[in-house]
Parts: C-alpha cells; sequence; structure tokens
C-alpha cells in the first residue's frame, strides 16, 4: 500500500510540519511525501499525484489551500475511483460531516491532533478491514453506506515525546517549522487554540536533541510555531540559552508574549549574537474595550517599553502584529492602535485582516458584533458595525501600501526620515490616497516607478533635493546598479573618475576594496550616519557590501 502524504504550501520557500509529523509517526509503512503550492494549478499538481500511483492520499488542510485541494481530490477520484482520499487538519476539524456531504469523492477526515487517528486508519486499510470496524476510531469521520458517521474527539497526546522527530528522513532545504510545544495558555476568541485547553510540552532534553540536529545540519532558519514560546519562562530560558551556546549561523524564529518578558529574559537575550533570534509579538490591538471583548490579556504600556528594551538591544529583529476588524474595533480606534505600534518602530509591523475561523468562539459572536465576512476561505472579514465596507477597502490599500514602502525596507532611512517629522498614520494615509490617485493599485511598478512616485508624493513635504538625496541612498543601498535613474539626475552631476582619482587612498581605507569597478559617487545633501545633517556632500559606496563614507564638499 503505497501512502502519499501532501501539502500545498503559501510560498515555495514554506514547509509543511504536520505530514513529516504523520509520516515519522507511522515510519512500517510506505509513505511518500509530496509538496506543492497553492500558486500552482490544482488540475497539473492533481496529474503529477495521480502518476505517482498511490493507493491512499493524504491531504493537510488550511483556509489558504482548502479550494485547491477539494480540486485536486475531484480530479483524482475521475482518474482512478479506487484511490483513497484523506482529509486533516484545522480547516476540516470543526464540521467534518459537512465537508464530506458536500464532496462525495471524500473517503476519510480526521479531526483534531491526527497522529494516532492516521496510524490507526492505515492499519485498518493495510489489513482491509470490515467498515463497521471503524466506529471505534476515536478522531475519524467517514462513510458508512448512504451514512456519515463522524466518531467521538480522540483525547490529546498527553506524552509529545513520544511523537518521533519529523526530520530524521530529511530536512527542508527551505524554512524548517519546528514546537516545542503545544496548546496555548490564553484563549483569543479569534484564534483556534481557544477552542483546545492547556499547554503540553516536549520534554527539555528532546527539544535540545533535536535543535542540535537542525543546527549541525545547518538549516538556515527554523520557525517554532508556538503560540506563545515563553507561556513557561524557565524552558524559554533555558532553549534560549541553549541556543546562544550552541550557535553556529542558524537562524530562530519565536512568537512570543512580550509582556511576560522579565530581567530573567533579558539576561539572557542581551548575550544572544546578532540576528540569532527573531521575535513576533502579537498586539491586535491597544484598545482596552476590544481586547475584552476578543478575551485577549495584554499589558500593551509592558508590551511597548519590552519590545523597545529588546530593539534597543539591537541584536533581534521584532515583528508585530495588527488585527483589522476586531468586534467594537472602529476606524479611529485602529488609528490609535497602528499609531501606538509605531511609537515602538518596530522592524515589521503585519497589518492583517480578521478571519472568522469555522469553530473559533468569534465566529458564534459574529452576528452579535454585525461581523460580515465572506464565505469562502481564508473568511476574510468585509465589514463589522463598527467597521464600514469602504473603510475596510481603504485599510486593504494602506495595508499594501505599509507593505511596500515600510516593511519591504527598501526605503529606510527616507521612511524613518520623514516618520520623524510626521504622524506615521497620517503619511501612510495621505501616501495611500496618493498612489491611488496615480494608479498604483492597478499597474505594476518597478524599482524605478515606486521610488518616482515616492519622491513625487514627498515633495509636497520636503526640499526636493533633500528628499531626493534620501531615496538616492536608500535606491544605492538596494541595488548594485553602477548608475541612477534620470529622475535623479541635475545640471551638477560629477565626475566618477575625478573622485576616484582625487580620493583613491582614503576610498581604499575606508571601503577596503582592491580596485574601484564597484565603487560609485554621487553628491547628496543628507549625512544619513550622522542622524540627518544637511550639507553638500559626496556619497561614496562600494555597491557590493554597501560600504559607504562622506566627502565634504
Amino acid at each position: 500500500m503505497k501512502v502519499l502524504l501532501i501539502a500545498l504550501n503559501s510560498k515555495y520557500v514554506h514547509s509543511n510540519l504536520a505530514i513529516r509529523y504523520l509520516r515519522a509517526y507511522v515510519n512500517e509503512f510506505d509513505v511518500e511525501i509530496f509538496e506543492g503550492t497553492i500558486n500552482e494549478n490544482p488540475f497539473n499538481l492533481a496529474l503529477e499525484i495521480a502518476r505517482k500511483k498511490p493507493d491512499v492520499v493524504a491531504f493537510s488542510c488550511y483556509i489558504w489551500n482548502i479550494e485547491n485541494i477539494l480540486k485536486i481530490c475531484g480530479i483524482l477520484k475521475e482518474i482512478n475511483k479506487d484511490i483513497t482520499i484523506i482529509l486533516g487538519g484545522p480547516e476540516v476539524s470543526y464540521d467534518p460531516k459537512n465537508i464530506l456531504q458536500l464532496n462525495e469523492y471524500i473517503d476519510y477526515i480526521i479531526f483534531g491532533e491526527g497522529e494516532e487517528t492516521f496510524k490507526e486508519l492505515l492499519e485498518y486499510l493495510s489489513r482491509q478491514g470490515k467498515r463497521k470496524d471503524l466506529k471505534s476510531m476515536k478522531g475519524l469521520a467517514f462513510r458508512l453506506g448512504e451514512e456519515i458517521i463522524v466518531n467521538e474527539e480522540r483525547p490529546l497526546i498527553t506524552n509529545l515525546d513520544t511523537i518521533p522527530f519529523p526530520y530524521d528522513l530529511e530536512i527542508p532545504s527551505k524554512i524548517v517549522y519546528y514546537e516545542a510545544s503545544r496548546g496555548c495558555p490564553f484563549s483569543c476568541k479569534y484564534c483556534l487554540s481557544s477552542t483546545i485547553k492547556g499547554v503540553r510540552f516536549f520534554s527539555l532534553e528532546r527539544i535540545k536533541r533535536d535543535l542540535k540536529y537542525l543546527i549541525d545540519n545547518d538549516v538556515k532558519l527554523v520557525k517554532f510555531v508556538d503560540r506563545t514560546f515563553n507561556a513557561n519562562k524557565r524552558m524559554a530560558i533555558e532553549i534560549w540559552e541553549f541556543l546562544i551556546q550552541n550557535s553556529k549561523g542558524t537562524k530562530f524564529h519565536f512568537e512570543i508574549a512580550a509582556d511576560l518578558l522579565d530581567e530573567d529574559c533579558f539576561e539572557v537575550l542581551k548575550r544572544a549574537p546578532k540576528d540569532l533570534f527573531q521575535f513576533e509579538i502579537g498586539v491586535q490591538t491597544t484598545n482596552e474595550t476590544v481586547l475584552k471583548n476578543i478575551n485577549r490579556i495584554m499589558d500593551f504600556e509592558r508590551v511597548k517599553n519590552n519590545v523597545k528594551r529588546v530593539m534597543s538591544m539591537g541584536n533581534i529583529h521584532c515583528h508585530l502584529d495588527l488585527i483589522v476588524g476586531l468586534p467594537g474595533e472602529d476606524f479611529s480606534s485602529f488609528r490609535r492602535s497602528f499609531e501606538d505600534v509605531m511609537d515602538i518602530k518596530p522592524d515589521v509591523l503585519q497589518i492583517g485582516f480578521l478571519k472568522v475561523l469555522k469553530g473559533s468562539p468569534i465566529s458564534f459572536e459574529a452576528e452579535e458584533y454585525g461581523i460580515k465576512y465572506s464565505p469562502y476561505p481564508p473568511y476574510q472579514v468585509l465589514k463589522t458595525k463598527d467597521l464600514s465596507f469602504e473603510e475596510v477597502v481603504f485599510l486593504l490599500k494602506f495595508e499594501e501600501v505599509f507593505e511596500t514602502f515600510y516593511n519591504s525596507h527598501i526605503f529606510n532611512n527616507t521612511i524613518r526620515y520623514f516618520l520623524n517629522k510626521l504622524n506615521s498614520y497620517e503619511f501612510f494615509s495621505k501616501l495611500t490616497i496618493f498612489l491611488e490617485e496615480n494608479n498604483f493599485f492597478k499597474l505594476n511598478f518597478d524599482l524605478n516607478g515606486k521610488t518616482k512616485l515616492l519622491l513625487e508624493f514627498l515633495k509636497k513635504y520636503e526640499d526636493e533635493d533633500i528628499v531626493k538625496s534620501l531615496l538616492i541612498h536608500d535606491y544605492l543601498f538596494t541595488t548594485k546598479k553602477g548608475y541612477l535613474p534620470e529622475f535623479f539626475k541635475s545640471n551638477d552631476e560629477i565626475n566618477i573618475k575625478d573622485v576616484l582619482a582625487e580620493n583613491k587612498e582614503i576610498i581604499y581605507e575606508k571601503l577596503r576594496v582592491k580596485d574601484f569597478k564597484s565603487v560609485f559617487a554621487v553628491k547628496v545633501k543628507v549625512d544619513i550616519k550622522e542622524d540627518y545633517i544637511y550639507g553638500n556632500y559626496i556619497l561614496v559606496i562600494n555597491l557590493l557590501d554597501k560600504r559607504f563614507f562622506y566627502i565634504n564638499m
């Protein structure tokens, strides 16, 4: 019996942890992993899967891939009516009966934690047991003649160490996902984790062994999928200590609750090598009433102070999150939340939009709060009684602008300069309106196009030469081109050969170049190294490693 475990990831660089856990748990069977992406044609993926001639296919289902998976399943059943199709994962766990009713080509659905049920089901299929035997299999939904049977839930695995390490057979060349625990101590109403009580942990001995294996195999990035990694302070500190002591270049990403950080944590974190750790911190809203509406416990003042302290250490990347469309949050409240978080100046601020997940507590309260959302995955909010449809549409565009011009870090020096002078929300709101007037959301703009648009917008707020100087820095730091676009050029262009000829020794000393092929020079009006000092300078930069310095004119 040949089994294919299938994941459709949202991006090529992602990998799927769930199917690797399942493969490790049923290693006595002939199981192969197949990963695609949601950007690939479902028809072509179905053909590729069918050519492998599996007897059983099992799909890992989430809000981002369920529609493509159902298309693939329908095609597979047309190709081979005898193929056994199994679905599992968060998107099919809440109402498996309805999914089986609507999709006759699905044979089984595993709901809840899947390892034990998947193993029992494969044992049943391999020995061709009687269908009535399935009734005792917890965590399984299936067909019995014309009837759809949904068995009782399976209890959670109490000893997580009984689940084998998922990367013994192969390590993805992409991002590797890992968990030190399952569950979450909090009960936020928009999250499916709130439906499962308690937190279970792998043993520290097991975790250290796993992480050492990943480090020794030169994994580039390990993302912990724990909902609140530092829920257990002692365990978090010991893992951080272990990673600091054993670091060899692998980076580690954690979702943490910043208000749980204390002096013990900071004592460890300040010793972490630069870029070893990345923190993702969910703020979601700073409105106390909205926090109560979603049953979220957070001390934002403590979050703000702790994140600022982490960022002041200069060694840890901080990524913060907000959610649009939460119950009770109107447009002005979102603006305040945005401004509150931007006061921290995070490396990244992700503006997400509420997804009304099946079975989440908020799905049962949607009518109370006037939450209207798409009936199709990912069930994204369209409007609420506090936030109009037009406001949601504007914030969708606002988010795209913010992602392009802030989170991308392409325009770091320029954006930082103006955020020191202007209100953060006003700046990005006016930029959004300007870009819409200039067809930004209808046309594709390359780096030159985005830079030119930003130049036109910023000329309203600052001397054009200053704006050009800031954008020139960002342009040269982003590209390796030894020239500038026409819109940067002026009548007093300098001759790079003259600069090189007159300053060979200092260029060699400052940039440490063997030759001057990668060196570029241009006149600018701002020194960004000294916190934006105005003057007349020649910026000299090595385009390969981005070392630079100024020559006073």
